[in-house]
C-alpha cells in the first residue's frame, strides 16, 4: 500500500481547508485522486512466492557452473602408459618322443626316525636314569646310616694306639724336675731376702732377682704345657686323618657294592622301551622305462600378457574418470563430451602430475 499528495484540484487542497498529514479519505469514495491506493491481500499472497521463486531461478541461473571437456586419452599418455608389447610369431607345434632305455637306481639310506619319536625315547632314558640315581642314593644312604658310630669306634682304636697315660707322665716328670730345680734356685734367694734389712739396697736387688726368677718359672711351666697340648694337637690331628681316610674308603666300597647290586639288575629301559628300529638300506637295483611322447599344441604366447594389458587399460580408464570427475566437482566444473566446450586436459594433467 502506498500513499501520495492529493492533486491540486482535490477539495483537501481548498483555501481555507486545513491541512491533515495523518487524514485518510472515506473508504466508501473507491477515488484513486485522492491519493490511496489499496492492494487486495489475495493478490499479495499470490505474488510474493511467484517473486521469490524468479529470484531463485535468476541466482541458479548467475551460478550454473560452467561445462569443461577433457580428453582422458591424452591424460593416460601423459601421466603413465605402457608401451603395447610387439607383435611375436606363434609357437610351433612340437612333439618329443623319448626311446626305451634303461637306468640303475641308486642305493638309498635308510630316513632317520621321527623328531618326536627320538624327543620322547630321551626323555624316558632321562626319566630312567634320574629313577636309577634316586635308587643308588636311597641305598648309600641306608649303608651310611651307621657311619658315624663306626667314626667314633675307629677314633677310640686308634687313640688306644697312643699311649697318652706315658705321654701325661713325661709331662709330669719335666715339671717336676723343672719346678725342683726352681725350687732350688728360689731358697737362697729367700734367706737373702729374710736376713737384709727392709730399706736397704740389698733387700730390694734380692727382691727384684726373686721375681726375675719368679717370671722364668712362670714362662718355664707354660713351655712345658705348651709342649704337652701341641703333641696331644698332633696326635688328634693323626687320628683325624686315619678316621677320614678310612671313611673314605668305606664309602668307596660302598658305592662299589652298590653299583655291583645295579648292575645285577635287569635294565628297564631294554625292559620297557623297545628297541629302536631303522631299517634297513635299500639295495641299488635295474630298472626300465617305457617310452614316453610329449605333444604340445600351437598357441600364442602373448594372448594371457594381451589379457591382462587390455584390464589393466579398462581399469586405468576408470580410475581416471573417476579422477575427473573428482576434479571437476573440487573446482565447480562439470564435465561433457561436446566438442564446443572448452579443453581443460592440461589442467587435469597437472592436478594428476600434482597428486
Amino acid at each position: 500500500m502506498c500513499s501520495c499528495p492529493p492533486p491540486l484540484g482535490s477539495p483537501r487542497c481548498a483555501r481555507g481547508t486545513a491541512l491533515h498529514a495523518r487524514s485518510v479519505p472515506p473508504a466508501g469514495r473507491g477515488n484513486l485522486k485522492e491519493g490511496v491506493h489499496r492492494s487486495s491481500p489475495a493478490v499479495c499472497a499470490v505474488l510474493a512466492p511467484m517473486l521469490c521463486l524468479a529470484l531463485m531461478l535468476a541466482a541458479c541461473q548467475g551460478r550454473q557452473s560452467p561445462r569443461v571437456r577433457v580428453d582422458l586419452a591424452r591424460a593416460a599418455q601423459a601421466v603413465a602408459l605402457a608401451p603395447a608389447l610387439p607383435p611375436s610369431a606363434p609357437l610351433p607345434a612340437q612333439a618329443v618322443a623319448v626311446p626305451t632305455d634303461g637306468a640303475t637306481l641308486q642305493g638309498l639310506e635308510p630316513p632317520a626316525p621321527a623328531e618326536s619319536q627320538r624327543q620322547r625315547r630321551a626323555l624316558a632314558l632321562a626319566s630312567i636314569a634320574q629313577q636309577r640315581a634316586a635308587v643308588r642314593e636311597r641305598l648309600l644312604q641306608a649303608r651310611l646310616q651307621g657311619l658315624p658310630e663306626l667314626e667314633a669306634r675307629w677314633a677310640a682304636e686308634l687313640r688306644a694306639e697312643y699311649d697318652l697315660d706315658a705321654i701325661r707322665a713325661e709331662r709330669d716328670a719335666a715339671w717336676h724336675e723343672a719346678f725342683q730345680q726352681h725350687g732350688q734356685a728360689r731358697f737362697p734367694l729367700l734367706v737373702a731376702l729374710i736376713f737384709t734389712a727392709p730399706d736397704s739396697d740389698a733387700r730390694r736387688e734380692a727382691q727384684a732377682r726373686l721375681d726375675q726368677h719368679d717370671r722364668a718359672w712362670q714362662q718355664r711351666e707354660q713351655a712345658i704345657e705348651a709342649a704337652y697340648q701341641a703333641r696331644l694337637r698332633r696326635i688328634e690331628q693323626e687320628i683325624a686323618v686315619r678316621v677320614n681316610a678310612r671313611r673314605r674308603e668305606f664309602v668307596r666300597n660302598a658305592e662299589q657294592e652298590i653299583q655291583a647290586q645295579l648292575a645285577a639288575q635287569p635294565d628297564p629301559a631294554e625292559l620297557y622301551l623297545p628297541p629302536p628300529q631303522t631299517p634297513s638300506p635299500a639295495p641299488p637295483r635295474k630298472a626300465s622305462f617305457p617310452p614316453a611322447r610329449v605333444r604340445q599344441p600351437a598357441r600364442d604366447p602373448h594372448d594371457a600378457p594381451r589379457a591382462r594389458l587390455a584390464a589393466a587399460q579398462q581399469t586405468r580408464q576408470a580410475i581416471l574418470r573417476q579422477l575427473a570427475e573428482e576434479w571437476a566437482q573440487s573446482n565447480g566444473y562439470t564435465l561433457t563430451d561436446d566438442p564446443r566446450a572448452p579443453d581443460y586436459t592440461d589442467a587435469f594433467i597437472r592436478y594428476l602430475l600434482a597428486r
